[in-house]
C-alpha cells in the first residue's frame, strides 16, 4: 500500500491511497478459510463446503471489508506519521473501483489546518480600562443597602418614596379592559415613575383609587413594567402597553440605620465598626466587579488583534463537508449564508488551539476541581453559608459529574488561564474610567 497527498495554496487536498491485491490478499483467504470452517450451507457438514462455492458467495464482500480496513488504518496511520492537522474528516471522492483489479487507488479530499503565527508580544500595546466607582455610585449602593435592609411598613398616603402595590389591568386605547387579557398583580416605586404629570397624580392616590399607566412613557428606561408584572413573552407580544393599577397598599420603606447592627450584618460581628471603613468595603467589592468587566473587555480587544492574523482556510473543503453532516445536513446555499460566522468560529477555535498549544494553558484535572470548589465556597458564601473544604470539595465533585456543567466550569478556567497570560505577553495601555462611562464605550464597540 502506497499512500501520498497533494494540498494546493488553500489548504484544500487529496490523499490518494494506491492497494495492490497482494496488500490483503492473505487476509482475504485467512477470512475465508475461517468462514467456511463456521458457515451453515444445506447438503453439507460444517467446515465442508468447497472452497470454491464460499470463494463465488463471499469473496467480494470479504475483500471490499478488508479494504475498508487498510483504508482506514493506512489514513489514520498516514495523518499521523506525516503530522497533517486537518480540519473535519476525510470525504471519499466519487470513483469506479475495481476491487479484484491487481492494483487500484482510493482518493479522499481533506482539508488541511492552516499554519499562522500569532502576533503576541510586548511590543503589541492593547488598551485596559480600569474602571473606578465614584463617589455617587458609592453612595447609591449605600442607599440600597440600606433599603434592603430597612424595614417596611403600610401607610394611608403616599410618599415621593414609597412602593404602591395593586393590580395591574391590560386596557385597550379607549381605557376598556382586553378581553382575555387577566389583571397581574404588582408593585411600582415611586422613584421609577418619570412622568412628572403621572407622578403627581400617584402621589395624590389612596387605597382604592385607579391610574392609568402606560409602560412605554411613564417610567424610567430601566423600568420594564412587563416583566414586573410577570408577563410572558407571548402576553407582552400582544400587550398594548396601557394599564389601570387599583391600588391596595401603600408601602412606606424606613431605610435601616448606619450603625453597628448593619455593619455585621453586612461583613460579620465586628468585622467593620464605621461608616468610612464600610464605604471602603464596599468600593473594593464594586472595584472587583468592576475589574471582572475590564477583564472581558480586554479579552475581547486582544480577541479582536488576534483575529486579524492571516490564514489560509481550507473553505472549498469545509463547505462541502458541512453539506455531509448529519441527517438533516444543511444546503450549500444555507452553508454559504453561514459561512461568516462559521469561519470565524473555527478561525477562534484554530487560535485558541494554538495558545493552548505553545502556551502550555491546558486545564488539567486537580486544577477544574479547585476551580469548581472555590466556585462552591463562593457561592453558598453568598448565601450566608460557609463550607470547610472537605464539604466544598464533596458538593464540587458533584457538580463536575454532569458533562454540561463541567464544560461549562472548564472553559471558565481556560479563559482565566488566558487572560492571565494575555496581561504578560501584552504591553497594556491603561486607562481610567467610571463604569457609566466604560459602558457607554464597551457598547459603542459592539
Amino acid at each position: 500500500m502506497n499512500v501520498s497527498h497533494t494540498i494546493d495554496a488553500k489548504n484544500n487536498g487529496v490523499i490518494t491511497v494506491e492497494i495492490a491485491q497482494v496488500d490483503f490478499a492473505d487476509k482475504v483467504e485467512k477470512a475465508l478459510t475461517d468462514y467456511r470452517k463456521r458457515a451453515s450451507i444445506p447438503g453439507f457438514r460444517p467446515g465442508m463446503a468447497p472452497m470454491a462455492m464460499i470463494r463465488k458467495q463471499y469473496e467480494s464482500s470479504v475483500r471490499i471489508d478488508e479494504v475498508n480496513k487498510m483504508l482506514q488504518d493506512g489514513l489514520y496511520n498516514y495523518l499521523e506519521s506525516e503530522k497533517l492537522e486537518i480540519l473535519g474528516q476525510p470525504l471519499p471522492m466519487p470513483s469506479q473501483v475495481d476491487f479484484a483489479a491487481e492494483s487500484f487507488h482510493v482518493q479522499f479530499e481533506i482539508g488541511v489546518a492552516p499554519q499562522f503565527d500569532l502576533e503576541i508580544s510586548e511590543k503589541v500595546k492593547l488598551p485596559y480600562i480600569e474602571i473606578e466607582p465614584t463617589k455617587a455610585v458609592i453612595d447609591e449602593e449605600v442607599e440600597n443597602i440600606r433599603n434592603r435592609y430597612g424595614k417596611m411598613s403600610e401607610v394611608d398616603a403616599v410618599g415621593a418614596e414609597d412602593i404602591l402595590f395593586g393590580s395591574f389591568q391590560m386596557v385597550d386605547k379607549k381605557g376598556q379592559p382586553v378581553d382575555g387579557a387577566e389583571a397581574k398583580e404588582g408593585r411600582v416605586g415611586m422613584k421609577s415613575i418619570s412622568d412628572k404629570k403621572v407622578a403627581k397624580a400617584a402621589l395624590a392616590m389612596k387605597v382604592g383609587d385607579t391610574l392609568e399607566l402606560n409602560a412605554s412613557k411613564h417610567f424610567a428606561d430601566s423600568f420594564k413594567l412587563e416583566d414586573v408584572l410577570g408577563l410572558t413573552e407571548i402576553e407582552q407580544a400582544a400587550s398594548t402597553g396601557m394599564f389601570v393599577l387599583n391600588l391596595k397598599t401603600i408601602y412606606h420603606l424606613e431605610p435601616a440605620d448606619i450603625d453597628q447592627a448593619l455593619f455585621d450584618k453586612l461583613f460579620g460581628e465586628g468585622a467593620v465598626n464605621n461608616e468610612a471603613d464600610m464605604r471602603s468595603k464596599i468600593e473594593e467589592d464594586l472595584k472587583g466587579l468592576y475589574q471582572r468587566d475590564a477583564d472581558t473587555h480586554f479579552f475581547n480587544t486582544v480577541t479582536d488583534h488576534l483575529m486579524k492574523t492571516k490564514m489560509n482556510m481550507p473553505e472549498a473543503f469545509m463547505k462541502k463537508w458541512i453539506t455531509q453532516q448529519g441527517e438533516k445536513a444543511p444546503s450549500m446555499e444555507e452553508v454559504e449564508e453561514q459561512w461568516p460566522n462559521t469561519e470565524k468560529a473555527m478561525r477562534w477555535q484554530l487560535i485558541e488551539g494554538k495558545l493552548v498549544r505553545e502556551h502550555h494553558l491546558h486545564v488539567h484535572k486537580e486544577e477544574l476541581v479547585a476551580h469548581a470548589v472555590a466556585m462552591v465556597k463562593s457561592r453558598m458564601a453568598q448565601f450566608g453559608q460557609m463550607m470547610d473544604d472537605a464539604q466544598a470539595e464533596q458538593l464540587a465533585m458533584s457538580v463536575l459529574q454532569n458533562r454540561e456543567q463541567s464544560e461549562q466550569l472548564s472553559e471558565q478556567l481556560l479563559q482565566d488561564k488566558m487572560m492571565a497570560f494575555f496581561k504578560g505577553a501584552f504591553t497594556l495601555k491603561t486607562s481610567k474610567s467610571t463604569y457609566a462611562d466604560f459602558l457607554k464605550l464597551a457598547n459603542s464597540n459592539k
